[in-house]
């Protein structure tokens, strides 16, 4: 009776575990993707927050796909994300570059007129 009950019980928890549909292996680099996009204001920059969207809405297409038992679906639609978020994460570091850029360069000039104005002429 005791090893009958056990073994229902072993049963029980095998069905249990087999219905609940994990996340793919690529489900934490994407978020850790989406995440650095974050860390460096991707939201500020237009073209970064559109891929930024665009990855978050794929992550939660993934958790659905996932949930509903299709994998293989769920892995590619984290790909895309990742792959928005990589693309939002570099978009914002190119701006953020242009705008060092830019300013360097006005204190460049900046600098120079400082110095023309101490000369005489």
């Amino acid at each position: 009776m005791m090893a009958s009950l056990r073994a229902l019980g072993f049963a029980a928890l095998l069905g249990a575990c087999s219905s609940t549909q994990t996340l793919p292996p690529n489900y934490a680099p994407a978020r850790a993707a989406i995440s650095a996009a974050d860390a460096v204001g991707a939201e500020q920059e237009p073209r970064a927050a559109l891929h930024l969207k665009l990855a978050r809405d794929q992550l939660v297409e993934a958790q659905s796909l996932a949930r509903n038992g299709k994998s293989n679906e769920a892995s590619l639609a984290l790909d895309c994300a990742r792959t928005d978020a990589e693309f939002a994460l570099m978009v914002t570091r190119e701006a953020q570059a242009r705008a060092d850029a830019v300013r360097a360069k006005q204190d460049v000039q900046r600098l120079g007129n400082a110095d023309g104005a101490e000369r005489p002429q």
